[in-house]
């Protein structure tokens, strides 16, 4: 028995046949195998930033902001599990842990679901991705404004306001009384992240818009 993820961040139980599951992770592999996520991610900004700065060619000012972009998202994804799973364990869930070559750790006690459980699993994932999109803006206003930063800065807002309009009627429908697995699996089907996700960006690329409109008015 394990956990299968849906975007947005809420993991639904399911059966996992013995084929589908690594030998045996732990808690300290995940550690390192995310670790070595971090590292990687840092080279590829480091390498992408130094393309862009070393000329004026066309594909670096295009791939850099897109590698910016992808980077901050997905460290905002990786530390939104890992905070799923300590809100979890910090509500007493025994959790178990999913194969390395995934990308998601074991998120809902599948023996003994709670509300609570559930409520603080969804608000430790909440936590995890808002402080990595308030590092990655603040890496944002130190850097010298190329725009590498400026896609890695708009990569964790995205992140924030897709997930936020997918996990906060969830769990406030949850809070509110809710079925938690009923609500999970339709505030979490592909069609409802596909509809939030557009909703939540087009919102987001409004925002900028007028932004840099009202910029340029002053």
């Amino acid at each position: 028995m394990g956990t299968q993820p849906f975007a947005g961040g809420l993991a639904i139980e399911v059966q996992m046949t013995p084929s589908s599951v690594d030998s045996t992770p732990t808690l300290t592999g995940w550690a390192r195998r995310d670790a070595v996520l971090y590292g990687v991610a840092i080279v590829l900004l480091q390498l992408c930033d130094y393309w862009q700065a070393a000329g004026s060619f066309w594909l670096a000012d295009l791939v850099a902001p897109l590698v910016g972009f992808i980077v901050a998202y997905g460290l905002c994804y990786v530390n939104h599990e890992w905070g799923h799973y300590w809100g979890a364990r910090w509500a007493g869930a025994r959790l178990p842990l999913g194969p390395y070559r995934g990308v998601l750790l074991g998120l809902f006690d599948p023996q003994q679901p709670s509300r609570r459980q559930f409520q603080a699993m969804s608000l430790g994932g909440v936590v995890g991705y808002v402080f990595t999109a308030g590092v990655v803006l603040s890496i944002f206003s130190l850097s010298a404004g190329t725009i590498i930063w400026g896609g890695l800065a708009l990569g964790g807002v995205a992140f924030v306001v897709q997930s936020l309009s997918v996990d906060g009627p969830i769990i406030w429908r949850v809070h509110r009384g809710a079925d938690v697995i009923v609500t999970a699996r339709e505030g979490a089907a592909p069609a409802v992240i596909l509809r939030r996700t557009w909703q939540s960006w087009s919102l987001l690329a409004l925002l900028i818009g007028l932004t840099y409109a009202l910029g340029a008015l002053d």
